[in-house]
């Protein structure tokens, strides 16, 4: 258990100094990664074209896999780190909100946080009852986000050693990217009743609500007691309820039911948006046939559903839904801006990739923006959940060439 002096003492921000200087290690290891295989690797394969040659490239490519293996459970520390670092910070600030609020009220604290009410003070019971319950939900909430973060550097530090490229990125770091939106909910007053919970949210400075609303929108939202105009707010306008596409997406990271196409990520975010209220835009003749967005009349039957003119280009071509979006009331909205319920797509940013440059090949939804503006985004093939742009980009740049990152805010006009 997290003590009340400990609380009180902690200094997040070694914390967060500690993920920078992780960060540069990583982005170390990635930039050396990009110079063998800028420089090494693939110039041996079309100078050096002899055995030996063929020996070398591959031994320059396995080195330089390795760069990008502890790139990868790097940015894993950085995000956990960064999460620590976040949420313990907006914790201690809570805990200093509470001990102002009882003190303001005439009652007395002890060392252990204990709240007590001298004879003769005037304050209320539920005055009372108020400050010991924010001070034990914030002690409370740091022994989470202690356990949480300690298990995932543990499981950190035991994938020191893989060689696997592919593990390193997609278990230790997802894992770790996941822990990151975890960490931060733990700060949350989870299962308190909501004169508590509109107690804690009337003490938060502005900017601890605003990253509440950006990194776990829908356990935010779920709480009872949070002010009404607040889930409004979550909800947003644009004609689909954001809070619901996020809680879908999030819900169906890793189930298969939808998945019908040999790439299903577009398939997913358009479900998501369904599923959150955003209406199909049908053809004039009432189908899928056109330039609408839906997936026309569907059997059940994968095999049948699969065929191409049951679907519009926009639902399952994340090319086709990120033009479609733009051109019918949504708007691109630049990374800094991005907000859980958007949508990012992936455009090849430079010719040598695996499309044609300006072309998009990936989509996702946005599901969490930490603190640290990391943006965790939500998708199928491959399922995913939460993952960090910060932490994948880097090494898909290196493997798909430039990308350049598209966030979409979908709008319904029709």
């Amino acid at each position: 258990m997290v003590s009340f002096a400990s609380l009180r003492a902690a200094r997040p921000d070694e914390w967060g100094r500690a993920a920078d200087t992780w960060l540069g290690l990583a982005r170390e290891s990635e930039d050396a990664a990009n110079g063998i295989f800028d420089r090494g690797s693939a110039k041996v394969a079309d100078n050096w074209a002899d055995q030996a040659g063929i020996l070398a490239g591959e031994q320059l490519g396995t080195l330089a896999d390795s760069y990008l293996t502890a790139a990868g459970t790097m940015h894993g520390v950085v995000s956990v780190l960064s999460g620590l670092a976040d949420s313990i910070g907006v914790v201690q600030r809570s805990l200093e909100a509470a001990v102002d609020y009882a003190l303001r009220n005439g009652f007395t604290i002890d060392a252990e946080g204990r709240v007590t009410a001298p004879p003769e003070s005037a304050s209320t019971p539920e005055a009372l009852r108020d400050a010991d319950l924010l001070i034990r939900e914030a002690l409370d909430s740091a022994t989470r986000i202690d356990v949480e973060a300690r298990t995932q550097l543990d499981e950190l530090a035991a994938a020191v050693f893989t060689t696997d490229r592919d593990w390193a990125v997609d278990t230790v770091q997802g894992n770790a990217s996941r822990s990151q939106v975890e960490l931060f909910a733990e700060a949350l007053p989870i299962g308190q009743d909501p004169r508590t919970v509109d107690a804690w949210w009337d003490a938060l400075p502005p900017e601890d609500r605003a990253a509440f609303e950006r990194a776990v929108p829908v356990q935010l939202y779920d709480l009872e007691g949070l002010p009404a105009d607040v889930k409004a707010r979550l909800e947003g306008d644009g004609g689909y309820n954001r809070i619901e596409a996020v809680r879908w997406a999030q819900q169906n990271a890793f189930t298969t039911d939808i998945d019908i196409f040999d790439n299903n990520c577009a398939n997913f975010v358009s479900h998501a948006l369904a599923n959150a209220g955003l209406e199909p835009k049908l053809d004039d003749f009432g189908g899928a046939y056109s330039g609408g967005w839906s997936q026309g009349l569907q059997t059940g039957w994968d095999a049948l559903d699969a065929v191409d003119y049951t679907h519009t280009p926009a639902w399952t071509l994340s090319d086709r839904q990120r033009d479609f979006f733009v051109e019918n009331g949504g708007a691109e909205i630049p990374l800094s801006g991005a907000q859980p319920g958007d949508v990012i797509y992936w455009e090849q940013a430079a010719p040598g990739g695996p499309i044609a440059e300006g072309g998009v090949h990936h989509a996702a939804v946005v599901t969490s923006v930490t603190p640290d503006g990391d943006i965790h985004y939500t998708q199928h093939t491959a399922s995913r959940l939460d993952a960090s742009l910060d932490g994948r980009l880097p090494t898909n740049e290196i493997v798909e060439g430039d990308q350049r990152p598209v966030v979409v805010r979908p709008r319904q006009t029709w």
